[in-house]
């Protein structure tokens, strides 16, 4: 395991993966790893573009070029502080969410960004959203410490949905569903966004969610749960809260927290750790353009 601090300035190759841990850090499971830039921020969601990040930290919102020997920008002002998730409109504009809800920015005089709220009319835990995905310009979602809300008009009006009174930690859509995982209610889907229905689970926390053919995965707070194509499911990977979970062809990626980034090559039949991370709360596989 090798640890690259600096001297690193190649730009992400096309087949490395980025995580989000202390900084922005590039590399591949099983190989090494260099932290992109030397902002030691702690770093929540990410959005990848072809030669752009959007970095969400605890300390605000940041733009990265993926020349790692460019300095961040600083997109956030004094009302945008912790962010945990980040994603572009149609139009590309910045929209994020975070302890405060769902933001979008419009310049000031000086062409500064300045942030206001979408959600602002909501309650308290509706605000505080962990997790934000735009499927297109009439879908909006937010998983948030209240359940899921919905937004049909780009932001503007905000419903909340059938998924509520349950914190929800991850919004994932493959297999013709919308997926959803809560503190304390499992595993839930939706076809719409709108109605949702329980998925029965060996787990009543479900962190991550992540597809591998006709394979589910789960990230709980005791490691990796695996449901095949005939509903039977296993515990593999390590005994820790999975914060994030990503499939790339053969390769399944864990991000723990406390424990680190563990990848697997074998369907989850064993598991490896790699990396000199301690707590990874987001991982971006390669060349993906898209958020989390």
């Amino acid at each position: 395991m090798k640890q690259v601090m600096t001297g690193i300035n190649e730009a992400p190759a096309a087949a490395d993966w980025l995580v989000g841990e202390v900084g922005v850090w590039v590399g591949r499971p099983g190989a090494d790893w260099h932290r992109h830039g030397a902002y030691p921020f702690a770093v929540q969601g990410i959005h990848r573009g072809e030669d752009k990040l959007l970095i969400g930290t605890v300390h605000g919102l940041w733009e990265a070029s993926t020349n790692p020997t460019e300095r961040w920008v600083q997109l956030h002002d004094e009302t945008l502080t912790e962010v945990m998730s980040v994603s572009r409109d149609a139009t590309g504009a910045p929209v994020v969410a975070g302890t405060y809800g769902v933001a979008v920015a419009t310049p000031d005089e000086l062409g500064l960004p300045r942030w206001r709220s979408l959600t602002e009319t909501r309650t308290p835990n509706e605000r505080y959203t962990n997790v934000l995905r735009l499927a297109s310009p009439d879908l909006w979602l937010a998983g948030t410490e209240a359940g899921v809300l919905v937004s049909t008009d780009g932001g503007g009006q905000w419903q909340a949905t059938q998924l509520r009174d349950s914190p929800v930690r991850c919004l994932e859509h493959f297999a013709q569903f919308w997926w959803a995982g809560t503190d304390d209610r499992g595993l839930w889907r939706s076809h719409d966004g709108h109605a949702w229905e329980p998925v029965e689970t060996p787990t009543t926390a479900v962190f991550s969610i992540a597809a591998a053919g006709d394979t589910l995965l789960l990230g709980g707070f005791d490691g990796i749960y695996q449901r095949d194509a005939g509903g039977t499911w296993k515990r593999s990977g390590p005994q820790a809260l999975i914060r994030c979970l990503v499939v790339d062809g053969h390769t399944w990626a864990a991000g723990a927290d406390p424990g680190g980034l563990w990848h697997s090559r074998d369907a989850g039949a064993s598991w490896r750790r790699t990396g000199p991370f301690q707590r990874v709360a987001v991982i971006c596989g390669p060349n993906r353009a898209g958020g989390a």
